[in-house]
């Protein structure tokens, strides 16, 4: 007879990684005709979503989108366009809307997109992020990396006395 304890019981989940089409926005005239593409790409998310979900069974908890699901990256627009045309608000209608598929699904999303800070005008950072199954943004991850425009060395400083 062993004095030790016995293992806890380990819980498990699935996981599903989504290989989805990319419909890329750099091409699009203005913000209206990105933000429709964006809509749409969206609906398109949750019937593939809900599918891979009724596959799979319960034990899915999580579902992962890939880098630029929703834009594509930018190719011919200057910072400040691309951050009009494509970079997410993070109180905007393109989270709402995966929050609500988030909670839809009773799983966490995760994913990356371009995003603004109110505290940066005119700038974008790529952010990855997980939704909860309540809808809310739990974790953000941003990045700044470019060869030709302001980098996190630029802007560092003054990001950590907003956040930290």
């Amino acid at each position: 007879m062993s004095n030790q304890s016995p293992l806890p019981r380990l819980t498990y989940y699935k996981a599903v990684c989504m290989q989805v089409k990319c419909q890329a926005v750099s091409a699009l005239r203005d913000k209206a005709e990105a933000r429709a593409v964006m809509r749409k790409t969206i609906e398109r998310l949750r019937a593939n979503l809900l599918a891979g979900q009724a596959f799979i069974g319960s034990e899915l908890k999580l579902a992962v989108f890939p880098e630029y699901f929703l834009t594509g990256f930018p190719t011919g627009d200057g910072i400040t366009q691309w951050a009009d045309k494509a970079a997410l608000d993070p109180n905007g209608p393109e989270y709402e809307a995966l929050g609500k598929l988030a909670q839809e699904a009773k799983i966490y999303l995760s994913g990356n997109a371009y995003e603004l800070d109110g505290h940066f005008p005119g700038l974008y950072f790529q952010t990855s992020f997980i939704i909860e199954p309540s809808g809310k943004v739990i974790l953000r991850y941003r990045r700044l990396n470019s060869m030709f425009a302001p980098t996190p060395h630029d802007l560092w400083d003054r990001y950590l006395g907003i956040y930290g």
